[in-house]
């Protein structure tokens, strides 16, 4: 068990064809996140379990928001 003082981390990598703008709908949160190729790669970190929660549920809802408008902008190709 982590000790209360301890710092916790999660990292992720993203696979994308967007990874620029995923890491950019995370400009205003306080997470690293850097693009390698088609990756998004982001960490969090905080000092305990229920802060690392909120500031995942916080990191996803961005990242899903930015998916979803990536989306809608993407038209189908009809042949």
């Amino acid at each position: 068990m982590t000790p209360k003082s301890e710092s916790r981390t999660i990292q992720v990598q993203i696979k994308s064809i967007e990874p620029e703008s995923l890491r950019d709908s995370l400009a205003t949160e306080p997470f690293n996140a850097t693009t390698n190729g088609h990756s998004l790669e982001c960490s969090v970190s905080a000092n305990s379990t229920v802060d690392l929660r909120a500031r995942w549920n916080s990191m996803m809802r961005s990242l899903i928001g930015s998916e979803e408008a990536l989306m809608s902008g993407v038209q189908p190709h009809m042949d």
